[in-house]
């Protein structure tokens, strides 16, 4: 088993019987779940906390025979541990959806029961509400003459696509700056999370200015990735809210101001607008309602036409 699906961080600290089912669990959470190399290290890194603690804690080598015989008071034990190092509530949260993967995995094998993990409730993470920018504010932003004064044109024109885009579409970051050129079209498929598809509809200014941004740019765009630095290079997320933090101060933008600010800003404003909750949803590619409530309630309409209709830009 390659050391990508082995848990090497307590390799010395488990029994062969469970090293052997837990590679086989990292392995199915990453070919047949499809899960992300950042969720895979994410469910990995939990779990060898948990097996570090567990050892810590009895005393022995972790085996199957060990998990099997576990009580609540072990789980919360471990979670109370976790909070005592200082590991915010959000990260508990996933800590206990990846222990209960990796025990759902061993139950289909008959090797543990869930009685006692199942009783282990995850923590309340307490309720943010998103900040989204002012209308005016971020449209006057969008329009401005540059962003740096000392800019090339075609950077100019380069984030001016990349915000108009961000904030006529609600796209996160990483789905926006994975775009290849030759996929640019007025309605585009975009993986999101758990590489999960959606349809995301341009209007014609972030067409516009899209295409704008590739008339002007030095490279030859046609075979790669849409947005590109200085070197030619894919542009990465740190350096779009790098610049961002700076362009705050000068164009006076609120301390918030980020690129997944323009995502909130998206959806805040087309409810603000009369779209419903569910359109919303769809257009931000939330896999539960419950994740697009949080910007209020209002009737159903249709979600083309929502698009269309009610979106600041789109009345332009």
């Amino acid at each position: 088993m390659s050391e990508k699906y082995s848990l090497e961080a307590v390799d010395n600290l488990i029994a062969r019987d469970l090293r052997k089912f837990a590679s086989e669990w990292l392995e199915f959470l990453a070919v047949q779940r499809k899960y992300s190399e950042h969720t895979l290290k994410s469910y990995k890194r939990d779990v060898e906390n948990f097996l570090k603690f567990l050892n810590q804690h009895k005393g022995e080598l972790v085996s199957i025979a060990l998990l099997n015989s576990l009580k609540i008071p072990d789980f919360r034990s471990w979670l109370a541990s976790r909070s005592t190092d200082g590991l915010v509530v959000r990260s508990n949260v996933r800590a206990v959806s990846s222990l209960k993967s990796l025990f759902a995995f061993l139950s289909e094998k008959h090797l543990v029961d869930m009685d006692a993990i199942n009783l282990l409730r995850r923590p309340k993470i307490p309720k943010l509400l998103p900040k989204p920018i002012e209308e005016k504010t971020i449209i006057n932003f969008l329009n401005a003459e540059y962003f740096f004064e000392g800019d090339l044109q075609w950077i100019t024109n380069r984030d001016r696509a990349l915000y108009y885009l961000l904030y006529c579409t609600g796209l996160r970051i990483s789905e926006a700056l994975n775009i290849k050129t030759k996929d640019v079209a007025p309605s585009m498929k975009i993986f999101g999370k758990g590489k999960k598809e959606r349809i995301v509809l341009l209007l014609p200014v972030v067409i516009e200015k899209i295409k704008t941004y590739i008339s002007t740019c030095p490279y030859d765009l046609n075979d790669g990735f849409l947005f590109i630095g200085l070197r030619g290079k894919k542009l990465l997320a740190p350096y779009v809210d790098a610049r961002l933090e700076k362009l705050r101060l000068i164009y006076n933008l609120p301390d918030h101001a980020s690129a997944h600010a323009f995502r909130h800003s998206f959806a805040s404003h087309l409810i603000q607008n009369g779209a419903d909750l569910r359109s919303v949803q769809d257009l931000l590619g939330h896999e539960s309602l419950a994740s697009t409530q949080i910007y209020t309630d209002i009737n159903d309409y249709n979600i083309l036409k929502i698009y269309e209709n009610f979106h600041p830009l789109a009345k332009r």
